[in-house]
């Protein structure tokens, strides 16, 4: 057995419904998917740190990514690694016809480059179902939301004014609200990517950039944390033994010594 086969046999037994991983098996391709970013992450400060175990370790947990999606498709019998493999082949020799056909040799990567987007322009255009909207996958899901939004503003779909979208917020508000009562996980789930999307539209509306809002946000949290746990420190206080009360409280305090 390869140790490739024996990785898609380890993976098919942590997802055993009998004697798996409680945790494996509860998993989703929704639940999963944003590991795939972060292990793409951790293996690009790898690459840059040119750490080469810290590489081929990454690699596995990128890989490890691609196991599990296959896994559970393979149960639901969507497609199995099989087909994964198969289709980025196919792709890789469709989109180099001057290796693998007669097509004239590229002179330079630049060239190479150029044929590559070209291929890659008229496999769009074949695919009928594409959306208009023209949107590189590869971004991360706020800044594609972003130029989802922009591509959809060019073409007249947008609200007139800021304040349209402030209702509609207020309405994604009330319906992420109404699907938590439900307790209904997946149309919370939903309801508040809705709530997201309105509100970037309206940072866009207001040319904000969410991206500098939410790192503004996170220094600004980071900053009044890290002064309420050296309040606490000085007061002798284990903030995990504190009720939410007493700690809103030297929230409070940390904030106003961030205004002084």
């Amino acid at each position: 057995m390869s140790g490739f086969e024996a990785l898609l046999k380890t993976m098919a037994m942590l997802r055993d419904k009998e004697a798996g991983c409680p945790w494996d098996i509860e998993q989703t391709h929704s639940s999963i998917a944003h590991h795939a970013v972060e292990e793409a992450y951790e293996l690009q400060a790898a690459i840059a740190s040119r750490n080469i175990t810290n590489i081929k370790e990454e690699l596995g947990d990128l890989l490890l990514q691609v196991i599990f999606h296959s896994q559970i498709a393979k149960e639901d019998n969507s497609f199995t690694i099989e087909d994964v493999i198969d289709a980025i082949n196919t792709k890789l020799i469709r989109r180099h016809p001057y290796v693998f056909g007669n097509s004239e040799y590229p002179k330079s990567a630049e060239e190479q480059t150029a044929l590559w987007n070209k291929i890659k322009n008229e496999e769009k255009r074949d695919n009928s179902t594409k959306a208009t909207i023209d949107v590189a996958d590869s971004m991360p899901p706020l800044l594609k939301s972003v130029e989802i939004q922009k591509n959809a503003t060019k073409k007249s779909f947008d609200w007139d004014k800021p304040e349209q979208i402030l209702d509609k917020i207020q309405e994604e508000l009330n319906e992420v609200k109404e699907a938590f009562q439900n307790g209904d996980r997946q149309h919370i789930s939903e309801e508040i990517g809705d709530t997201f999307f309105s509100l970037i539209n309206f940072c866009n509306k207001l040319k904000i950039n969410p991206e500098n809002a939410i790192a503004e946000a996170n220094a600004k949290f980071v900053k009044r944390f890290e002064i309420m746990e050296k309040i606490s420190k000085t007061r002798n206080l284990d903030m995990a033994q504190m009720d939410l009360e007493a700690l809103n409280k030297i929230w409070e305090e940390a904030k106003n010594e961030l205004a002084d």
